[in-house]
This record gives structure tokens, sequence and C-alpha cells, in this order.
């Protein structure tokens, strides 16, 4: 039987639901996938992915891009996943049921934030400093969708906030 810091029984605590302990393998495996997506995006173009889309020619460019900037989102919310996890089951000690739905859509949130990324950066909404579309090194232009994406997944209520604010500029706009 374990207690907590208040010396009451955390078997019996309804907060501490069992499908809590189904949250780290979750995480485990999304990451796994992205990190191994990452390596296969980098030593061979996603080749394992063109029979899904089935298509035997390479993958254009602006799709890599895309899906190394949505590959690095996952992994920031890999990064976040466990941090979080870690944080309210171990420390706080106030993980509860709810808590596991938004471990739930976490990776499918960072996907949607990595494509949404991307097409700003793409569209010149937001620019960066750089030149993340270099032809002359086209793995560090991967590196750094790679890493903006994993920026925005890890980061995903700020950039949330951030497209509310260019949501209301752009609708009062005249």
């Amino acid at each position: 039987m374990t207690t907590s810091d208040n010396g009451s029984d955390d078997t019996n605590n309804p907060k501490r639901s069992k499908l809590s302990l189904l949250v780290p393998p979750y995480i485990l495996f999304y990451s796994t996938a992205s990190l191994w997506l990452t390596i296969d995006g980098l030593l061979s173009n996603f080749s394992s992915l063109t029979p899904l889309w089935d298509t035997t020619s390479d993958i254009s460019p602006l799709i890599t891009s895309m899906m190394f900037t949505m590959i690095g989102s996952l992994l920031g919310c890999s990064i976040l996943g466990i941090i979080s996890f870690h944080r309210y089951f171990a420390i706080e000690k106030s993980f509860d049921a709810d808590h596991i739905w938004g471990f739930i859509f976490a990776p499918l949130l960072s996907l949607i934030v990595g494509v949404l990324i991307y097409a700003i950066l793409q569209s010149g909404l937001f620019v960066l400093s750089g030149d993340m579309a270099s032809e002359t090194d086209p793995s560090s232009a991967s590196l750094g969708y790679l890493a903006i994406g994993g920026i925005a997944g890890y980061n995903w209520d700020v950039f949330v906030k951030k497209l509310e604010e260019l949501s209301k500029n752009i609708m009062n706009t005249k």
C-alpha cells in the first residue's frame, strides 16, 4: 500500500486512474515513431512512406519540408508529454483521469500545429532569419524545419495564442 504526502492511501484515490498507466507507453510509441521518421527522412527522404501514398516517385521538397516540420512538432510534443506526465504524476501527484484526454489528443494537436506553422512560414506571414530553404545544403533546411516544428509543438499553447492574435488582426483589417 502506498501513501501520499498527506498520509492518505493512493491506491483507492479516484484521481489516480489505472488508465493513467497507459499514458507512458503511448508517449513512448509516438516518440519512437517520430524519431524513426526523422532518421528515415534524413536517410531516404521518407522512402518508407511512399507506398502509403501509392506513389513510386520521390516526395517533393515541399512535402518533405512539411513532413520535417510535422515530425519536429511531434518531437516537441513528446518532450512536453514526458515532462508533463512526470510533473503531474510523480511530483505534484495531481494526475487525474481528465488529464488523459489531453495526452491522447496532444500528438494530433502537434501534427496540426506543425502543418500550420509550416504554412505560415511558407506564406511569409512569419519570417525567420537565416536561409531555411537553402538549395546548397538541403539537410540544413530539413533540420531547420524540424527545429521550428519542435519549438511550435513544445509551445503549442503559445502558438495557439499567436494564432488567435493573427486571426484577430486579419479579421479586423479593413
